[in-house]
């Protein structure tokens, strides 16, 4: 289960994160206050509720990539904090094939709920943990780890370009720790290229 949060002062960085990740007081272990990111504190009779927070979604988080696009949509969000492959990574064959292994299982995990497509449009997007300029193309191999995670869940019959159009990789807003999320279409059995390129 998720939770939306924001920065407790401003309202700023609005964030979806895991509910377990909720800290339990609104107090650091040195007696400070957090920044945000902890359970609501029990509301007073005396003073009354306070006046709720007009939080909305993340704008980055409900973007439609496949606007005005036919076809089913689906959602595939990796955990937080993964080790992600980079292409300007140097790792040693071992190391470069433990992190493709969690990735692939990770998507394989995250897309238990989707049915078996035909065909298929991936838009990938990275959540970077900070606002540095990056591109996106560069963890290619970390989208390729988690499209055949799709194929390993039975989402797709392979990811071949006869059917899969993508991954199209994309930079989304900022989260803690970054992530990854695949972006899916169901593509028509008459879409073509050319249509896609619209």
């Amino acid at each position: 289960m998720r939770v939306l949060v924001a920065d407790a002062a401003t309202g700023a960085r609005q964030r979806l994160i895991l509910a377990s990740s909720l800290h339990p007081t609104a107090l650091t272990g040195a007696g400070d206050r957090r920044k945000s990111g902890y359970a609501p504190e029990e509301i007073s009779t005396v003073t009354g509720p306070p006046a709720p927070l007009q939080l909305q979604e993340p704008a980055a988080a409900t973007t439609d990539w496949f606007d005005e696009m036919p076809g089913r949509r689906f959602r595939v969000a990796l955990p937080p904090r993964l080790l992600l492959l980079n292409s300007n990574q140097r790792l040693h064959h071992h190391r470069r094939a433990d992190i493709t292994r969690v990735l692939r299982r990770a998507a394989w995990a995250a897309s238990r709920e989707l049915p078996f497509l035909e065909r298929a449009h991936i838009v990938g997007v990275l959540h970077p943990k900070d606002r540095q300029r990056r591109d996106p193309a560069n963890w290619y191999p970390s989208f390729k780890a988690c499209v055949d995670g799709l194929v390993d869940q039975g989402v797709l019959d392979d990811d071949d370009h006869t059917r899969v159009v993508g991954p199209d990789m994309r930079i989304g807003h900022v989260v803690s720790g970054s992530r990854l999320v695949l972006h899916v279409r169901e593509l028509a059995a008459a879409e073509t290229s050319a249509e896609l390129r619209k």
